[in-house]
């Protein structure tokens, strides 16, 4: 479990090397241990690291190939099988999404949101936030993703605001922070600084210290926000960022 926490922050602050170290080590690790759950785990940490490391196609590959050797184990259970099964076909999906494959990605998320039905809940088994509303907001973030601001915007209209809410916090904020990049990409801009202002309210660290919040706050620097740039100058200020 350490190693996959090394793995998830070494990806908040874009280290890609020493997340996917870490991870493969975790794999290693897992598969020595021979319990279902206990590789599912470590197996999407690793899926993670290597699409941010470079590697979406093989990420994709190997998450499904995971997915498919442990599901009928994993299907047994309860929450902890369920939840790890589900975040492989998400990590898959996103792997996808970064190799702009529109075909795939809405299978995989489909696949992820059969699981979290059958779990009924949202929840956060082996620490996933995993369950139908985690799939919804990998759904924004894979239209994003694949540069389809107005779909993302359209779905993230669709998560009730009580469900979004009751999120863990850092997760409810990378939400936002995606929702404001496709407010960017359908060329609402004063909303998306808007948004990030909401992530930042949410957990500041998210956006203050995330190197992909910093590339959308200087992207929006580039192109301009309108009636929304003072407030996004002060923030970039609040991000340590030159403009």
């Amino acid at each position: 479990m350490s190693l996959q926490l090394v793995e998830a922050v070494a990806i908040k602050f874009g280290d890609t090397g020493l997340a996917f170290t870490a991870a493969d080590r975790s794999v290693a690790a897992a598969e020595r241990s021979q319990d279902p759950v206990t590789m599912a785990a470590a197996a999407r940490h690793l899926a993670d690291a290597m699409t941010h490391h470079g590697q979406p196609r093989a990420a994709m590959e190997f998450a499904v190939a995971a997915a498919g050797r442990l599901e009928e184990d994993l299907s047994g259970r309860g929450a902890d099988g369920l939840s790890v099964l589900g975040m492989l076909y998400l990590k898959a999906a996103m792997a996808s999404a970064t190799l702009d494959d529109h075909d795939s990605v809405p299978q995989l998320l489909d696949q992820s949101e059969h699981h979290a039905r059958q779990l009924g809940e949202d929840g956060n088994a082996m620490w996933t936030a995993y369950g139908p509303t985690n799939v919804a907001v990998h759904r924004v973030a894979a239209h994003v993703r694949l540069c389809e601001g107005v779909e993302a915007i359209a779905a993230a209209e669709g998560i009730p605001a009580g469900r979004r809410d009751a999120l863990p916090r850092e997760r409810r904020a990378h939400h936002l922070v995606d929702l404001a990049r496709g407010y960017t990409q359908a060329g609402h801009r004063a909303r998306a600084v808007d948004t990030l202002l909401e992530a930042e309210a949410t957990s500041a660290e998210e956006v203050r210290c995330r190197p992909r919040s910093h590339q959308l706050v200087e992207d929006l620097g580039r192109l301009g926000a309108g009636r929304a740039d003072s407030r996004l100058q002060a923030l970039a200020d609040r991000c340590g960022l030159q403009r």
